[in-house]
């Protein structure tokens, strides 16, 4: 070969070189997109969260809202992180969602989680079997959001997938401590008292998406505490929503986003005031702002993803005669329930054994674990999370279908409200099984080793 051809084949195998470079290069960046619609409705809805409430809604503290945060990583594997200003979701509007997100965009379900705040002041979605004592014309209404609702998760979710663009992604953890372990602790004593007893999980995960042009896209946080400040008529996010307001004032360029932690046993105490609600959405705001100061770990392009659903057997079912006092006593909601399953007995129709499809999801990514779990998950299941794969673990509970509360033992031993008869509000047959923590754990360190 003559010195041209030396030149020619240099030149190609250069020309290759910078091509495989341009691609690597490329394949080393995320992609980020985030979106929102408001949720507020444009009627006086019922709200969710109370069983005592008795009428609709009479106005709006301020606005509710749906949020979605897309990733792509470096390979083009696409996670989708939804946050909704509601009490909860059902399986029921969780399938419909998740399953037009399949149609429309291709995802699987393993790539997208929905978590909901838990605000008691957040539009009902239960119109069927609610423990709400609603009349006609707003069954009919809720139906009516309810069938919106579904859509606006869909589109917004879509906008975000639409808007991704080059970006890099970082997490780390503030601190708040304003959550109050309500079985340690009477709510009524502790003006008077100094010592809170029981554990609590004061951590605020934090995930940023920033674009490379170095303006921000999102910011994701959580916290576990329920958002029961308020328990007033005014539709609301609580204190998540003054939260997100707050950060979003701050950085308005990003899209602020509460996800609910595993809150299930934890109250914001005190409560019962708008100003306190106020307060601690700056505090949690300010928490945010203390871990986004600090030194935060980007997160290289990988995401890795795994999901399933898992049957978790219930309890011995309770007794006829067992109803049979919840009916006589008419002590409170659980009467109601208790009636319509003496009912159903009477009917012929069979109680199931088991909850069919418990949803369990983890993500890894960039090396920043998260764990996604349905149900009202109480904070044992983040502090033994935690002793298992670090402190740095993001725990999200109330995802993709809220059932149940999700009691550790020790609950379940004590005969409280998590453990014992909240399946009532939920309209399940009985309690779970002692163990229902470990065979969910179980299936968490599964999903672990799929996703290393």
């Amino acid at each position: 070969m003559n010195s041209t051809g030396y030149r020619v084949v240099a030149s190609a195998l250069f020309a290759l070189a910078l091509c495989a470079g341009a691609e690597a290069g490329a394949a080393s960046t995320w992609k980020a997109g985030a979106a929102r619609i408001k949720l507020t409705p444009k009627e006086n809805l019922w709200l969710e969260g109370y069983a005592s409430r008795t009428n609709a809604m009479t106005g709006v503290l301020h606005d509710v809202w749906a949020k979605a945060l897309a990733i792509e990583d470096g390979e083009g594997r696409t996670g989708l992180i939804v946050t909704l200003d509601v009490c909860g979701i059902g399986k029921d509007i969780s399938d419909r969602i998740r399953g037009e997100m399949g149609r429309r965009f291709g995802l699987k379900r393993d790539s997208i989680i929905i978590n909901t705040s838990h605000t008691h002041t957040g539009p009902n979605l239960v119109a069927e079997g609610s423990i709400l004592q609603m009349p006609p014309e707003d069954i009919e209404r809720t139906k009516a959001y309810v069938r919106w609702f579904e859509g606006a998760v869909v589109d917004v979710s879509g906008e975000a997938l639409a808007n991704r663009r080059p970006a890099r992604v970082f997490s780390g953890n503030g601190t708040c401590r304003f959550a109050v372990n309500r079985r340690c602790n009477a709510e009524r004593e502790l003006k008077t008292t100094t010592e809170q007893q029981g554990v609590r999980d004061y951590a605020v995960p934090v995930l940023k998406a920033v674009g490379t042009d170095g303006r921000e896209i999102a910011i994701l946080f959580g916290y576990a505490c329920h958002n029961t400040t308020l328990g007033i008529d005014l539709m609301s996010g609580d204190y998540a929503g003054f939260a997100q307001t707050e950060v979003e004032m701050r950085h308005p360029d990003a899209v602020a986003m509460f996800f609910q932690g595993a809150g299930g046993d934890q109250n914001p105490l005190p409560r019962k005031k708008p100003s306190l609600a106020v307060q601690y959405g700056w505090q949690l705001a300010a928490s945010v702002e203390q871990a986004l100061e600090d030194e935060m770990s980007e997160r290289k392009p990988v995401l890795k993803t795994a999901y399933s659903d898992i049957v978790l057997p219930f309890d011995a079912p309770l007794t006829d005669e067992e109803l049979r006092e919840k009916v006589e006593a008419k002590a409170d909601w659980r009467y109601m329930i208790a009636k319509r399953m003496l009912e159903a007995r009477a009917r012929g129709e069979k109680e199931p054994r088991e909850y069919p499809a418990y949803p369990v999801e983890v993500w890894d990514v960039g090396g920043q674990k998260i764990v996604a779990l349905g149900g009202e998950v109480v904070v044992g299941y983040a502090v033994e999370l935690k002793r298992r794969y670090g402190y740095d673990v993001f725990v999200m509970g109330y995802c993709n279908d809220v059932m149940n509360y999700m009691p550790t033992p020790e609950l379940w031993d004590r005969g409280t409200y998590e453990g014992n008869y909240a399946h009532f509000a939920f309209g399940l047959p009985t309690r779970w099984r002692r163990d229902v923590m470990y065979t969910i754990l179980s299936e968490v360190a599964r999903l672990m080793e799929s996703v290393r």
